[in-house]
């Protein structure tokens, strides 16, 4: 956590440097969205339980630093993952199918954008942080997937248009890891997820 505050704090200390136009300097503000391919999955040791989670996934995120040099940007990160599909259990050689009333994987961390192609407007960016899960069934949260903080980082590439001096929008390419531990009675969590997504970029520098 210190860590992180310490990247927000260096990033603040450019946020409001004066911006030339159509450059990546100054205060930086990144938000995406778009849909994608998720594949979760959550074992219980010592039992054969295990929890999966397959299919399309809503993949969203926002940014908010400052260019420590021209094209290079620190930023805090906030990710969430929205996954759709039914969640499929099974305990030995028994099966069934859990209609969930949301899924939600959310990671808030830091991290940093570079414009390696800064005159194609091209960028790579990384971002590491903790992870939450949250199923809810019935309004309920699901007491199998109690799980503690964990693990998660997201890389993206992308490529932009400026819409006029600070304004670009662009496609990007996703991809999320997510891991978590937990445990029920004597018995260790293990869950994690990954996501693949192609997503609508929004960036003001």
């Amino acid at each position: 956590m210190k860590k992180i505050l310490l990247i927000f704090a260096i990033a603040a200390s450019y946020a409001f440097a004066i911006s030339a136009p159509r450059t990546h300097d100054g205060f930086f503000l990144n938000a995406t969205m778009g849909l994608g391919y998720s594949s979760f999955t959550e074992e219980v040791s010592g039992v054969r339980a295990k929890l999966t989670c397959e299919g399309i996934a809503y993949d969203t995120g926002l940014k908010i630093g400052g260019a420590i040099t021209p094209n290079f940007i620190l930023h805090g990160t906030i990710g969430v993952d929205i996954l759709f599909s039914d969640l499929k259990a099974s305990s030995g050689y028994e099966k069934a199918t859990l209609k969930h009333d949301g899924f939600n994987i959310v990671m808030i961390g830091a991290g940093f954008t570079y414009y390696f192609l800064p005159q194609d407007n091209i960028y790579a960016s990384a971002s590491i942080g903790a992870t939450d899960y949250s199923i809810t069934i019935n309004g309920d949260d699901l007491s199998f997937t109690d799980l503690d903080a964990g693990l998660g980082f997201n890389i993206t590439l992308g490529k932009e248009w400026w819409m006029n001096s600070e304004l670009g929008l662009g496609i990007a390419f996703s991809y999320t890891h997510n891991s978590a531990n937990g445990k029920v009675r004597d018995y260790k969590i293990e869950a994690s997820n990954n996501t693949f997504a192609l997503v609508a970029s929004l960036t003001f520098n």
